[in-house]
């Protein structure tokens, strides 16, 4: 599937060439700011600073951008200005957008219109597992051969946020391509509440009153997360693991809280038995809501260390994925139980639940979360947008006529 994108963009790559010089000439506004998530999802980073910037008046204006009218529609019904990808208004609006914010890739916004722009880069989750140019076979060297590969590719982003300068280089430097200086290191938006207020999550970020309702009448819960596989789109919980789990849940006095991830099918599960949240809803909403997290090589691992709290580990294809995907960190090694089938995993949550309370934390725990998340103290957003007001003065500086370097340039450009 990935390779037949790639042929895909890259069939597309020189009418892509042609749209950046046309659209270079266009005036640019840094302080509009359009944002965006994969899959036209209202969630992650983006969604949080988007948040952070509307609820607080200034000389930044910022705009969901997405391709699906439900969620366009939601963004509105709290009070917040969106507007669908392809209407005339959102066409215009990044056309204009001197500044882009996404969770993922340009096109979460508007791939055809980005290159002119500013791109910041929030991404979606320290990885465990590898990405982009570091993921085996992908072409990352800098052979003629490999240059043809990534024509057509996503550009690097402009600036791109992390958490410590450890992760900048391990994780993204080079699946970027890009340089240390042009990353943020100042932590994640999503993960905020889950310092402050982890049973507090925004109110726009829940999109099912209902199920959170049920979450928070129970005594305990587990929630069961796990990222996708790039061969295959059902989720690895199948084969009803998760009524099995469900079931062991209820029957010990907890609720799981089961969700897959945005890129597969959900399984069918038994709704009277689990709360099933939909696959496009922000998951870090519910996150602080869970008392044990079961999951695999996702990034939630790394986000649910700042809650210290357990964490159990379904692995049945580690092996298989070293070989496919490979990995930053060593899931073998992840501070938690680590289980190889369904067998394994029942036993280890079962044996957690008749644990007394408070639920103790996994050895190894703090010390990753030191290293992934340094002194992240719940004031992530704050910071981004302390750092994003600043990269625009920067631009607008540069941009006006008796600016530091004179006659000014495009107000877009990257710094």
């Amino acid at each position: 599937m990935h390779r037949l994108q790639r042929v895909a963009i890259q069939a597309q790559w020189p009418f892509q060439q042609l749209a950046d010089a046309l659209l270079r000439r266009l005036p640019r506004d840094p302080r509009l700011v359009a944002m965006g998530s994969p899959l036209e999802r209202f969630a992650d980073n983006a969604a949080y600073l988007f948040l952070y910037l509307a609820e607080r008046p200034g000389d930044l204006r910022p705009v969901w951008i997405s391709g699906s009218r439900s969620t366009v529609e939601r963004v509105r019904d709290h009070g917040y200005e969106a507007q669908l990808r392809w209407s005339w208004s959102g066409a215009r609006t990044c056309l204009r957008a001197g500044t882009y914010v996404y969770s993922g890739y340009r096109s979460d916004i508007n791939r055809w219109f980005a290159s002119p722009a500013t791109n910041v880069c929030l991404w979606h989750g320290i990885p465990i597992k590898r990405i982009l140019r570091d993921v085996p076979g992908a072409p990352g060297d800098g052979s003629r051969f490999a240059r043809l590969g990534r024509t057509g590719e996503e550009p690097a982003p402009d600036r791109l946020l992390s958490s410590t300068r450890d992760i900048t280089r391990l994780c993204f430097v080079r699946a970027f391509g890009l340089s240390e200086d042009r990353c943020w290191e100042l932590g994640y938006p999503r993960n905020d509440h889950l310092v402050a207020s982890p049973r507090a999550p925004h109110r726009a970020m829940i999109d099912r009153r209902d199920l959170l309702d049920r979450i928070e009448e129970a005594d305990l819960v587990v929630g069961m997360f796990f990222t996708w596989r790039d061969d295959s789109a059902v989720d690895v919980a199948a084969d009803g693991l998760v009524d099995r789990l469900a079931e062991l849940c209820a029957d010990r006095g907890a609720l799981l809280v089961y969700k897959a991830h945005y890129n597969v099918a959900p399984v069918d599960v038994d709704q009277d038995r689990c709360v099933h949240l939909p696959p496009d809803a922000d998951l870090n909403a519910y996150l602080g809501f869970c008392d044990v997290l079961v999951t695999d090589y996702s990034s939630v691992a790394l986000d649910f260390l700042v809650l210290a709290r357990p964490t159990v580990y379904y692995m049945p294809d580690v092996e298989r994925y070293v070989a496919k995907r490979g990995f930053y960190f060593d899931p073998l090694h992840l501070p938690g139980t680590v289980t190889r089938d369904q067998t394994s995993l029942l036993r280890a949550v079962q044996e957690l639940l008749a644990a007394p309370r408070p639920l103790p934390r996994d050895p190894g725990a703090a010390d990753l979360c030191r290293r992934v998340w340094g002194d992240f103290d719940g004031h992530a957003v704050a910071a981004v947008a302390a750092e994003l007001r600043r990269d625009i003065g920067s631009r607008l500086a540069r941009a006006a006529p008796d600016g530091p370097r004179g006659e000014g340039g495009r107000a877009g450009a990257p710094g």
